[in-house]
């Protein structure tokens, strides 16, 4: 294995090969950016544990792209958390800017549903939509919410649409302080966390290509290395001291494992209180008028829970005195 990079251990997505098989993966912890996002939104402890799996598994997608655009994931379902939406944007040179958010039922009852992905989202689909921007066509790929998870949705994405076997590890929970134990009392106490693993069989020859179709006949080499890759714990992925590389090298060093070099994933909201103010001036005055309290009309960006406020006149300049 190559010697660590110098990037700090969170908030990096880093590519890394298994030497003696052709598999590809990466791994990413996120640190200080999902503890910003959750505590934006304080969510219920379910609603906040699966949106930090998408934004985990969301970065370890997004870094894959190599030129500026945008990906986003997206799953609409039938269940308590009817939307839930994450999307990056790569400057292609290796930084992705994150955000999500999560549509879901205030009045329903999380209590016991941390892991519960199927009572969660109900039927309906998981998408992933590729934006190139400029002028080039979008790209966009649905499957069914079928799986005990998001990362089985996202296997199950990767081998019928693109044909390409994949295993994905997620984790999220909050870490406290050593002097707090791991489990402490206040409810609203600790930082966010989450981790995650994935790798591909990307086979050289095309002999060893398996049809998608025909799960069951694996390459020994890409079987040996997903059981592998399922023995990290939610400890490992969340525990900040340890770092990717170090766990890696636990997880595949009878093969040996190569890192490269990485990309830096940050919190980015393109929200803005112009853009806002462009949204409701398309609206007719009377209508503004009635969405008046206290003398402004507020609106908060879904993403980042940002508030603006504006009074009328600012939306409709001919009404000022």
């Amino acid at each position: 294995m190559q010697p660590a990079h110098d990037y700090e251990p969170d908030d990096v997505v880093l590519p890394f090969a298994v030497e003696n098989a052709d598999v590809r993966g990466r791994i990413t912890r996120l640190g200080p950016l999902a503890d910003e996002v959750l505590r934006r939104h304080a969510y219920p402890e379910a609603v906040s544990h699966l949106l930090g799996e998408a934004l985990c598994l969301l970065a370890l997608l997004g870094s894959t792209l190599k030129i500026r655009g945008s990906l986003s994931l997206q799953t609409k379902g039938d269940g308590p958390v009817r939307l839930l939406i994450a999307d990056c944007v790569s400057d292609g040179g290796g930084k992705v800017n994150l955000r999500g958010y999560a549509g879901f039922d205030r009045e329903a009852d999380y209590t016991g549903l941390d892991h519960a992905f199927s009572r969660l989202v109900g039927q309906g689909y998981f998408a992933l939509t590729i934006d190139p921007g400029g002028d080039a066509d979008r790209y966009q790929g649905i499957v069914a919410l079928e799986g005990a998870s998001l990362s089985e949705c996202a296997e199950r994405y990767f081998l019928t649409s693109e044909q390409i076997p994949t295993s994905i590890k997620l984790a999220v929970g909050r870490v406290y302080a050593r002097e707090a134990g791991r489990f402490a009392p206040e409810a609203d106490a600790g930082h966010w966390r989450a981790g995650g693993v994935m790798i591909q069989h990307l086979p050289r020859r095309q002999d060893l290509v398996r049809a998608p179709e025909d799960p069951l006949d694996e390459h020994e080499d890409w079987r040996r290395c997903r059981i592998l890759m399922q023995t990290a714990s939610e400890a490992e992925l969340l525990e900040p001291r340890l770092a990717s590389e170090e766990l890696l090298y636990r997880l595949f060093h009878e093969d040996g494992v190569r890192v490269f070099p990485g990309a830096r994933a940050v919190f980015g909201c393109r929200c803005s209180r112009e853009r806002l103010a462009g949204l409701l001036r398309q609206y007719p005055r009377e209508e503004l008028a009635e969405l008046l309290q206290d003398g402004h009309i507020t609106g908060n960006c879904e993403f980042c829970n940002e508030a603006y406020r504006f009074t009328l006149e600012e939306l409709v300049p001919e009404m000022a005195p």
